[in-house]
């Protein structure tokens, strides 16, 4: 298989204006911004249906709809991440989201050579509508945009891209690494690590952020993991928590932890629930906007 100005309400002390003939009237302080929850879903949703992505047996492209639905309805979802999502079904999914909702879009390319073609969801008898990444946000979403990142020269390039959710005026960021051995002509080269410090230097830029999505590499704190080197400094241990660092769930059916949320906020909870229409697990981050 191949592989997310601040709208506060300030509730303002009343002005400590008191006609007794004085003549120096001082205003009360500005009481704190009431926080404002968030709850953040990170999903490889595996829907492609070319064979060669593996995503064959994990239902239909409303199964996959659904799941997102459930965790709006049943978990309170108010921003989305997800990877590997057909275009035509993002559609649909925004279609029966309702009113309210927005997204923004940017799809998987195929590189031979550094000459990019973007990837179809089907076979070339099949499906022609795009296959990519997406960001889903209620109450609205403004400045979307790709920011780019070191990608194999032949293989597949994935996108990372950020918007911003304004009722929270909380960035939103959606990312997809490179797994080892993505470009076919040097597959012992890695491009994970300089992809993280990329990203890394995109959401340090902000002060209130939320990223996530399909990491392809296990936490670096794994004991054995081969890859723990391409993290960059400062994502744990720094300014962001991770959502289920310490409980660390299994994110994939292959019995590990690949897929995260990272946040700037205070937390709440962190929700892990697999599922049967992809081979990769939900992951739902709740935080305390302020």
């Amino acid at each position: 298989m191949n592989q997310r100005t601040r709208v506060r309400r300030v509730l303002f002390g009343g002005l400590a204006v008191v006609a007794l003939g004085l003549a120096g009237l001082a205003q009360a302080p500005a009481a704190a911004a009431e926080p404002k929850n968030l709850q953040v879903m990170s999903w490889n949703m595996c829907g492609s249906q070319r064979p060669s992505w593996g995503c064959a047996n994990t239902g239909t492209p409303q199964d996959k709809i659904d799941v997102v639905k459930h965790h709006v309805t049943n978990s309170f979802v108010q921003a989305v991440l997800l990877q590997e999502v057909c275009e035509n079904d993002l559609t649909a999914l925004m279609n029966q989201l309702g009113a309210g909702w927005s997204r923004s879009f940017q799809p998987y390319q195929w590189s031979e050579d550094g000459v990019r073609t973007n990837n179809k969801c089907g076979e070339d008898t099949g499906r022609n509508d795009r296959i990519g990444t997406a960001i889903v946000v209620k109450a609205g979403l403004a400045d979307a945009r790709a920011y780019p990142t070191t990608q194999p020269w032949t293989g597949q390039n994935r996108p990372f891209h950020c918007a911003t959710a304004t009722y929270w005026n909380l960035r939103l960021c959606n990312l997809h690494l490179t797994p080892a051995g993505g470009n076919p002509d040097q597959p012992s080269w890695e491009y994970a690590d300089d992809q993280l410090a990329e990203i890394k230097a995109v959401v340090d830029g902000y002060q209130n952020v939320a990223f996530g999505g399909d990491f392809n590499v296990e936490p670096p704190y794994f004991a054995g993991n081969s890859r723990a080197w391409l993290w960059p400094a400062g994502v744990y241990g720094g300014r962001y928590a991770e959502c289920d660092n310490g409980s660390d769930r299994d994110t994939h059916d292959g019995g590990y932890k690949i897929d995260y949320i990272f946040s700037t906020e205070t937390t709440r909870w962190c929700g892990v629930g697999n599922s049967a229409y992809s081979d990769h697990h939900v992951v739902v981050y709740s935080v305390e906007v302020v």
